[in-house]
Protein backbone atom coordinates (compact mmCIF):
# COMPACT_ATOMS: atom_id res chain seq x y z
CA UNK A 1 0.00 0.00 0.00
CA UNK A 2 1.21 3.64 -0.68
CA UNK A 3 1.11 5.75 2.05
CA UNK A 4 2.15 8.87 0.02
CA UNK A 5 -1.08 10.64 1.25
CA UNK A 6 -0.38 10.11 4.46
CA UNK A 7 3.18 11.35 4.26
CA UNK A 8 2.04 14.73 3.11
CA UNK A 9 -0.47 15.13 5.60
CA UNK A 10 2.48 14.55 7.82
CA UNK A 11 4.34 17.51 6.37
CA UNK A 12 1.08 19.51 6.60
CA UNK A 13 0.87 18.70 10.28
CA UNK A 14 4.88 19.25 11.28
CA UNK A 15 4.81 22.65 9.31
CA UNK A 16 1.87 24.00 11.43
CA UNK A 17 3.53 22.54 14.29
CA UNK A 18 6.81 24.11 13.37
CA UNK A 19 5.09 27.18 12.54
CA UNK A 20 3.95 27.70 16.37
CA UNK A 21 7.13 26.85 17.81
CA UNK A 22 8.66 29.31 15.49
CA UNK A 23 5.73 31.27 17.24
CA UNK A 24 6.83 30.40 20.90
CA UNK A 25 10.35 31.42 20.00
CA UNK A 26 11.29 27.62 21.05
CA UNK A 27 15.18 27.28 19.63
CA UNK A 28 15.46 23.92 21.12
CA UNK A 29 13.29 21.45 19.11
CA UNK A 30 12.33 23.17 16.16
CA UNK A 31 16.01 21.18 15.26
CA UNK A 32 13.97 18.06 15.64
CA UNK A 33 11.01 19.32 13.38
CA UNK A 34 13.31 20.60 10.99
CA UNK A 35 14.94 17.00 10.86
CA UNK A 36 11.61 15.40 10.41
CA UNK A 37 10.40 17.91 7.77
CA UNK A 38 14.02 17.01 5.85
CA UNK A 39 13.46 13.05 5.94
CA UNK A 40 9.61 14.22 4.33
CA UNK A 41 10.69 16.17 1.66
CA UNK A 42 13.52 14.21 0.53
CA UNK A 43 11.07 11.06 0.46
CA UNK A 44 8.73 13.17 -1.44
CA UNK A 45 10.75 14.76 -3.73
CA UNK A 46 12.65 11.32 -4.63
CA UNK A 47 9.86 9.03 -4.33
CA UNK A 48 11.33 6.95 -1.35
CA UNK A 49 9.07 3.87 0.34
CA UNK A 50 6.36 6.70 2.46
CA UNK A 51 5.57 3.62 4.49
CA UNK A 52 9.30 3.45 6.04
CA UNK A 53 9.85 7.20 5.62
CA UNK A 54 6.83 7.44 8.31
CA UNK A 55 7.94 4.75 10.16
CA UNK A 56 11.23 6.84 10.49
CA UNK A 57 9.76 9.88 11.27
CA UNK A 58 7.84 8.06 14.10
CA UNK A 59 10.71 6.75 15.48
CA UNK A 60 12.39 10.69 15.56
CA UNK A 61 9.58 12.20 16.96
CA UNK A 62 8.66 9.25 19.37
CA UNK A 63 12.84 10.10 20.82
CA UNK A 64 11.81 13.50 20.63
CA UNK A 65 8.86 13.06 22.91
CA UNK A 66 10.78 10.35 25.45
CA UNK A 67 11.74 11.39 29.05
CA UNK A 68 12.16 14.41 31.12
CA UNK A 69 12.76 17.82 29.60
CA UNK A 70 11.64 16.20 25.74
CA UNK A 71 9.22 17.78 23.82
CA UNK A 72 6.36 15.99 25.22
CA UNK A 73 6.89 18.82 28.35
CA UNK A 74 6.64 21.88 25.69
CA UNK A 75 3.31 23.76 26.31
CA UNK A 76 2.94 27.36 25.28
CA UNK A 77 2.47 30.31 28.40
CA UNK A 78 0.18 33.01 28.17
CA UNK A 79 -0.51 35.45 30.80
CA UNK A 80 -3.93 35.00 30.36
CA UNK A 81 -5.01 31.19 31.48
CA UNK A 82 -7.66 31.38 28.93
CA UNK A 83 -5.45 32.22 25.97
CA UNK A 84 -3.00 29.77 27.37
CA UNK A 85 -5.81 27.13 28.01
CA UNK A 86 -6.78 27.85 23.79
CA UNK A 87 -3.07 27.51 22.76
CA UNK A 88 -2.32 24.69 24.55
CA UNK A 89 -5.06 23.05 22.61
CA UNK A 90 -4.56 24.13 19.45
CA UNK A 91 -1.06 22.79 20.08
CA UNK A 92 -2.33 19.11 21.69
CA UNK A 93 -4.67 18.37 18.96
CA UNK A 94 -2.25 18.95 16.26
CA UNK A 95 0.53 16.41 18.25
CA UNK A 96 -2.19 13.85 18.79
CA UNK A 97 -3.07 14.12 14.81
CA UNK A 98 0.54 13.73 14.22
CA UNK A 99 0.79 10.79 17.02
CA UNK A 100 -2.81 8.62 14.80
CA UNK A 101 -1.20 9.46 11.59
CA UNK A 102 1.82 7.98 12.14
CA UNK A 103 -0.17 5.00 14.63
CA UNK A 104 -2.34 4.75 11.34
CA UNK A 105 0.72 3.65 9.34
CA UNK A 106 3.06 2.07 11.97
CA UNK A 107 1.07 0.45 14.38
CA UNK A 108 3.98 -1.05 15.91
CA UNK A 109 5.25 1.68 17.40
CA UNK A 110 2.19 2.47 19.02
CA UNK A 111 1.79 -0.79 20.70
CA UNK A 112 5.30 -0.56 21.54
CA UNK A 113 5.01 2.06 24.13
Amino acid sequence: MDNTDELIKLDVLFNKLKIILLQENEDNFIRGINSILNMIQFSLEYNENAKATIKSVGNTYFFMNSGNGSFSDFFIWREDFNERVEANKILTNLRNDITSLIASVDNHLLNSR
